[in-house]
C-alpha cells in the first residue's frame, strides 16, 4: 500500500488550491479587479505586482505555499462569508465568524439540483461521502469510515435527532422532508460533540426547515419518470391570528426497482408521509414553535439468511415495513440581542418491521434539552443541559437473533458550556467549551474543543481547532447476537457477539482553514484536516464451539481492538462568471487506514457545477461528479452526470425535466452483502410540475 508523507500531503493541498484558482483567474483578472463601489473598501492591503502577476504555475504554488492569505487582497464585505450559520455553536452567527468546516446547501440548490431526496441533495456537500446501496439503502458518511451502518455521523431535522441507537446510525430511508419547505442544509465537516454530544464524531448534518410565516399560500407538485416512478406533494400556509402562522403537508414517493447482475432484486421503495408547523409570537420576545410528522412506507429487497437445516441458507424477497411519528415543541424567550434562552421537547417513535430478517424493532425517544446565551465583556457564552429518554421492544427469529435482553431503556443526561472570547477587536477570536454526558453504555464521557478565528478583515479568514470528541457503543455492538450465513453450504456459522464491556470510540480531530472572497463574484474555502482514532471498535472470529447437530458456531467478538487515522482537505470555488452564469467546484481528498477501514470511501471526489439563466423563463443546470474507486468493496471509480432544465411561462407555475446519472453504465456505488445485495444505479430521468401560488 502506497504511503504519502507530510510534504507530500503539503504539496498537494497547494498544488489543488492552485489549480483551482488557477482555472478561475485566468481570463477574468479576478486579482486585479477592485470592487464596484470602492467607498466599501477596509482596511485594504497594499498588493506586491510581482505577486499578484504570477505567470505560471510554479509562482502559483509558491504563493500557496508561502500565504494562502495572498490569493485575497481585497477587503469588503463579502456575501459568501456572511452566510448564515447556526450548529457549529448552537446560536446565530455566519460563515466568516465560524472557526469549522461547514457547508451551507441552500434551498435554491436542491431545487436547481433536482434532488428528490435528502441524500440526494448531501451529493451537493464537499467531504461528504454518498453512495447509493439500494432504492432505500443508503451509505453516507463524512470524512472517512462510510457504510450502511455508518456511526460516526450525527443527523438532525430541526433539532429532532435522528440517529438510533440500535446500530448508532440513520436509517436513511425513513428521513424525508418536504424538500421546498427546507430553508438549508448546514453540514459540519469534523467534530460538533462539544455542543451536540456523543457521536457528532467526523460531521453534523442539520436539516433546517423554515418558518410558517415562510411558507403562506399553495404549493403542490407532481411528476414521475424511470427511476422516480411517480410522486406528488402538497403543502398549504396561512394565518391563525395576526401572530400565529401555520402550514400542513403531505407527500408520496413511490421509486421502482433497480437490478443486480440484471436480475429485478424488488427493491422498490414507496412512503407517505404528512405533518404540520406552527409558529406563534404571544410577545415581540417570545417564540413557540410546534411541529410534527407521522408518515409510513416498504423497502422491498433480497435478503440471505441463515437456517438450521441444509443448505443452511435461503434467499427470501419482500417488503420490510417502517412507519413513525414525531412531535417538537419549542419556546425561545429574548431579552436582547446577547441574551436569551431556549428550552424544547420532542417526542419520537419508530416502528420497524424487518420482514425478511424476521426481526421486529419499536423504540420511543423522549428527548429534553435547555439552552441559555449571554455576553459579558468580550465573552460570549452559551450553555446548556439535556436529557433523553429511549426505550426499545425487539421481536427476534430465536435461531437467526438469539436475543437475552429484548428490552432496553437507556438514559442519557448531558451538559455543555461553551465561550467565545473576542482577543482583539472585530479581528482575533477564540473559542473553548466542553459537553460532560452519563450514559448508561460506557458513563461518564467528556468532548472538550478549543478554536482560534482570525479575520483580518470582512473578505478573508482563518481558523483551526483541536477537539475531542466519542462514538459510543451502539445496542447492536453490545447485547445483540445474531447470525450470519455459512459459507459453500457447510454448517459453520459466523456468530456475532454483543460485548457489555466496550468504551468508548475517541477521536482527536486537528483542523484548519482559510476562506475568502476578494470579490463579490468570486470566493473559495479551503479546510485541511487530521483525524487521530483509538479504541475503535472491530471485530474477531474466537474459537469454534459445537451447537445443535451438525451445526457449528464460530463466535465473532467485538472489542476496542483497532486504532486509525485519517487525513485529507476539501476545497470548495465559487465564480459568477456572468450575471447570469455562475461555476461551482468541489475537490475532496481522503486519505484513511488500516486498510480494512480505509477503502470504504473514495480518495477522491471532484463536483462541477454550472447553472446558467439562459433567459428570464428557463433555466439549466448541469453537475458532472467523479467519485474514486471503494477498493474494499470492489467498487470501480465512476463519473455521472446530471442535468436539470426548467421553464416558468409565467405566474405561478414551473415545468423541469431532469435527468440524473447520465452517461454511466449501470454500476454500483457501494457493495454491503451482510443482510443484502447491492443494486446497480442506473441513469434517469423524470419531469415534474410545480405550481406556487
Amino acid at each position: 500500500m502506497a504511503t504519502y508523507s507530510f510534504g507530500q500531503f503539503k504539496r498537494a493541498c497547494a498544488t489543488s488550491v492552485a489549480l483551482f484558482t488557477l482555472a478561475t483567474f485566468v481570463g477574468s483578472g479576478v486579482l486585479a479587479e477592485t470592487p464596484d463601489n470602492p467607498s466599501d473598501l477596509n482596511h485594504a492591503d497594499t498588493v506586491d505586482p510581482n505577486e499578484d502577476e504570477a505567470d505560471d504555475l510554479d509562482s502559483l504554488l509558491d504563493m500557496a505555499d508561502k500565504d494562502l492569505s495572498l490569493l485575497s487582497r481585497v477587503n469588503v464585505a463579502a456575501p459568501m462569508l456572511a452566510t448564515e450559520v447556526t450548529t457549529v455553536s448552537r446560536q446565530k452567527s455566519t460563515l466568516g465568524r465560524t472557526p469549522a468546516a461547514v457547508f451551507v446547501i441552500t434551498n435554491e440548490m436542491i431545487r436547481r439540483s433536482g434532488a428528490r431526496s435528502v441524500p440526494e441533495a448531501l451529493r451537493l456537500a464537499p467531504g461528504v461521502q454518498v453512495a447509493r446501496v439500494s432504492a432505500g439503502r443508503w451509505a453516507i458518511s463524512i470524512r472517512g469510515f462510510s457504510g450502511v451502518f455508518a456511526n460516526k455521523l450525527l443527523v438532525q431535522i430541526d433539532g429532532r435527532s435522528v440517529y438510533t441507537p440500535l446500530f448508532a446510525g440513520v436509517f436513511w430511508d425513513a428521513q424525508d422532508v418536504l424538500l421546498e419547505d427546507v430553508d438549508r442544509i448546514e453540514v459540519i465537516r469534523g467534530p460538533g460533540a462539544t455542543v451536540w454530544g456523543a457521536n457528532a464524531v467526523n460531521g453534523v448534518i442539520n436539516i433546517l426547515t423554515k418558518s410558517a410565516s415562510e411558507t403562506q399560500g399553495l404549493f403542490a407538485e407532481t411528476g414521475g419518470g424511470t427511476f422516480e416512478r411517480g410522486f406528488a406533494s402538497a403543502r398549504y400556509g396561512g394565518q391563525l391570528s395576526e401572530n400565529a402562522d401555520y402550514r400542513v403537508y403531505g407527500k408520496w414517493f413511490d421509486r421502482t426497482s433497480a437490478t443486480f447482475s440484471g436480475t429485478n432484486q424488488d427493491d422498490n421503495l414507496q412512503m407517505g408521509q404528512a405533518g404540520f408547523r406552527m409558529d406563534w409570537t404571544p410577545t415581540d420576545s417570545d417564540l413557540v414553535t410546534f411541529q410534527g410528522d407521522t408518515y409510513e412506507g416498504t423497502n422491498g429487497g433480497q435478503a440471505n439468511i441463515a437456517i438450521p437445516v441444509f443448505p443452511f441458507t435461503e434467499e427470501r424477497v419482500g417488503d420490510d415495513v417502517y412507519r413513525g411519528r414525531n412531535s417538537i415543541l419549542r419556546w425561545t424567550h429574548t431579552i436582547d440581542d446577547d441574551t436569551d434562552w431556549s428550552l424544547q421537547l420532542y417526542y419520537d417513535r419508530t416502528e420497524r418491521r424487518f420482514v425478511r430478517l424476521d426481526l421486529n424493532e419499536d423504540r420511543d425517544t423522549y428527548d429534553l434539552d435547555y439552552q441559555v446565551r449571554w455576553r459579558a465583556q468580550n465573552h460570549r457564552l452559551i450553555a446548556g443541559f439535556g436529557y433523553r429518554l429511549t426505550e426499545d421492544n425487539n421481536e427476534n427469529d430465536p435461531f437467526r437473533f438469539p436475543l437475552t435482553n429484548p428490552t432496553r431503556s437507556d438514559n442519557l443526561f448531558s451538559y455543555f458550556i461553551q465561550d467565545e472570547i473576542e482577543l482583539r477587536q472585530d479581528e482575533l477570536y477564540a473559542t473553548i467549551g466542553s459537553k460532560f454526558q452519563h450514559n448508561d453504555y460506557t458513563g461518564f464521557e467528556y468532548q472538550p474543543t478549543a478554536r482560534l478565528l482570525w479575520a483580518p478583515s470582512p473578505r478573508r479568514m482563518a481558523w483551526l481547532s483541536v477537539s475531542r470528541a466519542v462514538r459510543t457503543p451502539s445496542r447492536l455492538e453490545e447485547d445483540y447476537e445474531f447470525l450470519l450465513v455459512p459459507s459453500f453450504g457447510v454448517p459453520v456459522f459466523p456468530r456475532f457477539q454483543g460485548n457489555p464491556n466496550l468504551n468508548a470510540e475517541q477521536l482527536i480531530a486537528y483542523e484548519a482553514g482559510v476562506r475568502s472572497q476578494p470579490v463579490d463574484y468570486f470566493s473559495w474555502d479551503f479546510s485541511v484536516f487530521y483525524n487521530d482514532y483509538d479504541g475503535l471498535i472491530d471485530f474477531a472470529a474466537g474459537a469454534p464451539f459445537a451447537g445443535p447437530p451438525p451445526l457449528v458456531y464460530v463466535p465473532v467478538l467485538f472489542s476496542n481492538s483497532t486504532n486509525s487515522e485519517a487525513y485529507g482537505f476539501e476545497l470548495v470555488a465559487n465564480c459568477d462568471m456572468t450575471e447570469n452564469w455562475s461555476l461551482q467546484s468541489m475537490y475532496s481528498f481522503l486519505r484513511t487506514g488500516p486498510q480494512n477501514l480505509g477503502s470504504t470511501s473514495p480518495r477522491n471526489q471532484l463536483n462541477i457545477w454550472s447553472s446558467w439563466d439562459i433567459s428570464r423563463n428557463w433555466k439549466a443546470d448541469l453537475i458532472w461528479r467523479y467519485v474514486d474507486r471503494l477498493p474494499e468493496e470492489d467498487i470501480a471509480s465512476y463519473n455521472a452526470t446530471d442535468v436539470r432544465l426548467a421553464w416558468t411561462p409565467g405566474g405561478p407555475w414551473e415545468f423541469a425535466v431532469v435527468g440524473r446519472h447520465l452517461f454511466d453504465t449501470p454500476r454500483p456505488e457501494f457493495g454491503d452483502g451482510t443482510f443484502s445485495d447491492e443494486t446497480q444505479v442506473q441513469s434517469e430521468v423524470y419531469g415534474i410540475v410545480t405550481l406556487r401560488y
